[in-house]
């Protein structure tokens, strides 16, 4: 199969063996796998009906260009081009939006849009339209008649309907993982894959719901650009989120339904959602449990488990009933767990001890605290012989409020802006309140004031420092609005240079007060150096690069040469005038403000070697294990082990998506996780063997289609864009406005 599948390289196509080598590293394969022996008649009947997708390039595109009315060369000819800009949530919720509903928000409802746009396109064959959010147009026609099905059908082949993105929604650019921008299109782009090969119209709707659950459809819509990126009010956060919540609800029974089938046992299984604030309560109430840990990645990973319980000796073991060391105090008990691909093998932490002590090391890492602020003071990485200076804290900027001479703008929803380019430090030292120390991992928790406090740990056999901050409630009272900042400070020579990752994927040069392609006047020198990050962000010079991952998308910069800093919570008082109409100021469970929980991964290498080590580890924080629990212990014929692959997959290889597509056909994306060069070991090319892959699945055949999923790679055409210079703009006046307050 090595020869018999193709891989895809910014449109061009080529065969997998060529797919992951050095020349399309950082691009995406998208394949089709079917179990079917009648592999001709499946291949040949998507192919002819998917010519007929609009979306198509070949097809679709010379129908719209002919359908576009004549110009006359000799005159200035103006395109007027309608459009929908229907937000998926913003001012209103999803459901307020389509009906109609809360016009004293914002007078807006997509199903008359969508109503009235059918009925005048058919009063004038001139007339055109773009519709875009998959979303509302498929909660629509799911309500239409079968004469008004064929009626938009008929339009849309006219090419006086258009389709343009495709995708579930109009997603963020800015805070999104590439792996769900990919998932939302594939979704939208489904549905109109599936509009176009049903011949019978009433099955469309049916066929859609079942090859598509409520979390992708939640996950989907939680992609928009006012939702993921937070300008949205807040009752439509809410709205999101319960979304997203009833989305779970209703996979979990997929998952236990599919777990029970590879265990082979039927005993009730739960999950705990809010293990982040310390709650489970099977846990907590059982004095004998299982757990079981399913990895999503194609390779093995090593995974720290910590559990609430209410006992104070508990004996473990793992699946071949061997005993595990297990650490229990604090109210917890302590695993490390080493998930192999759906398989778990668990080694644990020792007691704890409750001593003062300012330097702690194990395996691969060493980290120093100043003895007289707590706060840390080194890293050094044993394997290399590398140490760095390092000094963390937390800062808060003050929000503008507006009434700053330089310019009205107050810091919100959609702006940063301080009213100073110095934050203000919460405290100069760190209390610390408790050390634990074992073979197997170490931690210091630091307390920097009541409303700020971290926990500094270490695990064995790995390379990382894990910072798990808490931030919040963020007091207010004082009448400032506060941005609230974690900041590394170092001696390494990052001279005004910075890297950001691009949703999860690209990194990027960034450099303080720069921009490539204009001469920069710099207005704003703390929100100006501001860029998104999703996954990473690192500084470095000759010797030294230190990387941070992240465990959610956040605003990160490198103000000061050798510094890096992380934004972690905001709360304010005044609304940014960009049509939110409210302040960023979140009220909490006790509406007192919200108490924000979050990992930060800090990782000293040389920078020639140090993709190896933040790319497997920002994988791993985005696709962490999933834990399941059970009460009392698993019966004698349960299956305690399955693992969906023959063998891991390469290092530099991601499985992207591997989902059941049909009856008979599964969806894979294999990826090259690392881009050209900057890794001597890993930016090279890779083969894959599909046949020699899974475990369960007999692969018989296989064909590529775009990343979308939406077209076979044959038929697929790029438009060719000319992107010669041949003029350049004007230069902005001194008088002209900021884009921000004009």
């Amino acid at each position: 199969m090595q020869e018999a599948v193709s891989g895809l390289d910014g449109g061009s196509l080529i065969l997998l063996s060529k797919c992951l080598q050095s020349s399309n590293r950082g691009k995406h394969c998208t394949f089709w796998l079917w179990p079917s022996s009648d592999l001709n008649q499946v291949f040949g009947a998507m192919c002819l009906k998917l010519l007929l997708l609009y979306l198509s390039t070949d097809n679709g595109l010379v129908e719209s260009l002919q359908s576009c009315p004549a110009t006359n060369p000799s005159m200035l000819n103006v395109h007027l081009v309608p459009h929908t800009h229907d937000d998926v949530g913003w001012l209103k919720t999803v459901d307020q939006y389509y009906y109609g509903d809360r016009n004293n928000i914002q007078h807006a409802g997509v199903q008359y849009i969508l109503d009235s746009v059918i009925d005048q396109l058919q009063k004038d064959p001139a007339r055109r339209f773009i519709y875009v959010e998959t979303a509302f147009f498929y909660r629509w026609w799911r309500q239409q008649s079968q004469s008004t099905q064929k009626i938009v059908a008929q339009l849309v082949n006219e090419g006086r309907l258009e389709f343009i993105n495709g995708g579930w929604c109009m997603s963020d650019e800015a805070t999104t993982h590439y792996s769900a921008v990919i998932d939302q299109m594939t979704l939208g782009l489904r549905f109109f894959l599936i509009f176009y090969i049903c011949s019978n119209m009433s099955l469309l709707i049916g066929l859609f719901d079942i090859l598509s659950c409520r979390l992708e459809r939640a996950m989907g819509v939680a992609q928009h650009h006012d939702a993921v990126s937070g300008t949205e009010k807040q009752h439509v956060a809410y709205d999101y989120a319960r979304r997203l919540a009833t989305g779970w609800a209703h996979c979990e029974v997929l998952v236990r339904n599919s777990l029970a089938v590879l265990s082979g046992s039927e005993a009730p299984r739960v999950f705990c959602e809010n293990l982040n604030i310390s709650v489970c309560p099977l846990t907590e109430s059982s004095h004998k449990f299982s757990m079981n840990v399913y990895n999503p990645l194609g390779r093995t990973v090593s995974w720290p488990v910590r559990l609430p319980v209410n006992g104070s000796v508990y004996n473990v073991t793992d699946a071949n009933g061997r005993a595990v060391d297990s650490q229990v105090g604090n109210v917890f008990i302590s695993l490390k767990c080493t998930c192999y691909i759906y398989y778990m093998k668990s080694s644990c932490l020792l007691p704890l001890l409750s001593v003062r002590w300012f330097h702690f090391s194990i395996n691969n890492t060493s980290v120093t605290f100043d003895d007289t602020t707590g706060l840390l003071s080194s890293l050094t990485n044993l394997e290399t012989d590398q140490t760095i200076q390092l000094t963390q804290n937390f800062y808060w900027y003050n929000a503008s409020a507006g009434n700053n001479k330089e310019s009205r703008q107050t810091s919100g929803a959609y702006i940063f802006r301080p009213n100073s380019s110095d934050p203000f430090v919460i405290n100069k030292t760190a209390e610390t309140q408790i050390v634990t120390v074992s073979s197997t991992a170490q931690e210091v928790t630091q307390r920097f004031s009541p409303w700020v406090s971290q926990v500094v740990r270490l695990y064995e056999g790995h390379r990382e420092l894990e910072l798990e901050w808490t931030v919040g409630p963020v007091p207010v009272a004082d009448g400032l609005g506060k941005e609230v900042i974690t900041r590394l400070d170092t001696d390494i020579k990052s001279s005004d240079y910075f890297y950001t990752d691009s949703n999860g994927r690209e990194v990027l040069e960034r450099r303080k007060d720069y921009r490539p392609t204009w001469e920069l006047k710099q207005t704003e020198p703390v929100a100006g150096n501001y860029y998104p990050i999703n996954s990473r962000a690192y500084i470095k010079d000759d010797k030294h690069q230190l990387t941070v991952v992240t465990d959610r998308s956040q605003g990160a910069s490198s103000i000061y040469n050798g510094s890096l800093e992380i934004m972690l919570h905001r709360r304010l008082l005044y609304d940014d005038f960009r049509g939110v109409g409210e302040p960023l100021s979140e009220p909490g469970e006790f509406s007192d403000g919200l108490v924000a929980r979050g990992r930060l991964l800090l990782t000293l290498s040389p920078p020639d070697t140090a993709a190896d080590v933040h790319r497997p580890l920002a994988q791993g924080m985005v696709l962490q294990p999933l834990l399941s629990f059970q009460d009392g212990t698993p019966s004698a014929n349960t299956k305690l082990e399955f693992s969906g692959l023959q063998t891991s997959l390469p290092p530099a290889v991601h499985l992207l998506t591997l989902s059941q597509w049909d009856k008979d056909t599964v969806l894979i994306r294999l990826e090259h996780q690392y881009q050209a060069k900057e890794s001597k070991t890993h930016s090279q090319p890779v083969t894959v063997n599909l046949q020699k892959l899974f475990s369960t699945l007999e692969v018989l055949g296989a064909s590529e289609m775009s990343l979308g999923a939406n077209q076979w790679k044959e038929d697929m055409n790029r438009l060719q864009w000319n992107t010669e210079k041949t003029s350049k703009p004007l230069p902005l006046s001194d008088k002209d406005p900021s884009p921000w307050e004009n």
